[in-house]
């Protein structure tokens, strides 16, 4: 995934505790996050990572993509990422496949949040 990310020009961090991940996403500067909802080990449902970006006051939500992949998840249901509060969710079985679902999940993206912040502006 880091691969892929980079190559739309993205930095990638990966942390590889609960505590790095938690600071990890508190810069002001990310823009998408891609986080495994058993991170750490965590509960799915209880998940810290997860919750604290579901905290996010929406004009940062907005700022950012957010991924949520997992062995449950159904790759690329819009409805089921709408209700777990992600952008995007992957079924870990489809990360080989990062590249062509990215491609199209962030270009639908842009395009929503674009007309949305247009709206804003107006």
């Amino acid at each position: 995934m880091s691969l892929s990310l980079k190559t739309y020009g993205f930095e990638c961090l990966t942390p590889i505790s609960l505590e790095e991940g938690l600071q990890a996403i508190n810069f002001d500067d990310v823009h998408i996050i891609v986080v495994d909802e058993n991170f750490a080990d965590e509960n799915p449902k209880n998940n810290r990572i997860i919750n604290e970006i579901l905290s996010f006051p929406m004009y940062i939500r907005r700022e950012m993509m957010f991924i949520l992949t997992g062995k449950s998840l159904p790759t690329m249901n819009r409805l089921y990422a709408f209700a777990k509060g992600a952008d995007l969710v992957i079924n870990t079985q489809d990360l080989s496949n990062f590249n062509t679902i990215f491609k199209r999940a962030y270009a639908e993206y842009q395009k929503t949040y674009r007309q949305f912040k247009e709206l804003l502006t107006r």
